[in-house]
């Protein structure tokens, strides 16, 4: 399936024209006006396949190192593949990046191979009510105490 999109893209973007340089002045206000910053519009359906084809090299190159799918460590070099490829397929097709089309596909990745993994965050518990209720009040007790010997020995001096 691989070889047969490679073949369609190949034949879509290299014989259907040239591509456009992706160049964005500091001086051009209407960077971000999706109607003024292509001539051609994003070709939605090709993206969808491409997003696709970027899935599926991320699950061959896991499938191919073993990794752990909740191993953020071992599972970093492969996303960020996935990233790229689907940034740079997407600037190739005159879309912007992020979109819709490919938000989707990253939650479909998340939905698909992330969804078992736990959570990172640990959770803390609280302390006991007893050891905070001790930790609060022996200082806030010392305070009186350190201000009632500074001022005796002020005293002790004069």
């Amino acid at each position: 399936m691989t070889t047969i999109l490679n073949l369609v893209l190949f034949q879509v973007l290299f014989w259907g024209g040239t591509l456009q340089t992706n160049v964005t002045l500091q001086e051009d206000e209407a960077f971000q006006n999706e109607e003024h910053s292509h001539i051609f519009h994003c070709n939605e359906t090709l993206l969808r396949y491409v997003c696709q084809y970027c899935e599926l090299i991320f699950y061959s190159n896991i499938i191919e190192a073993n990794e752990s799918w909740c191993d953020w460590n071992l599972i970093l070099r492969p996303y960020y593949e996935l990233t790229v490829c689907m940034e740079t397929w997407a600037t190739r097709l005159n879309c912007f990046y992020p979109n819709h089309i490919v938000q989707e596909a990253f939650l479909q990745v998340h939905a698909s191979y992330f969804q078992h993994c736990p959570d990172q965050d640990k959770v803390f518990k609280d302390a006991p009510h007893g050891v905070v209720l001790t930790l609060t009040l022996v200082p806030v007790c010392l305070i009186p105490i350190l201000v009632f010997l500074v001022v005796w020995k002020s005293k002790v001096r004069d």
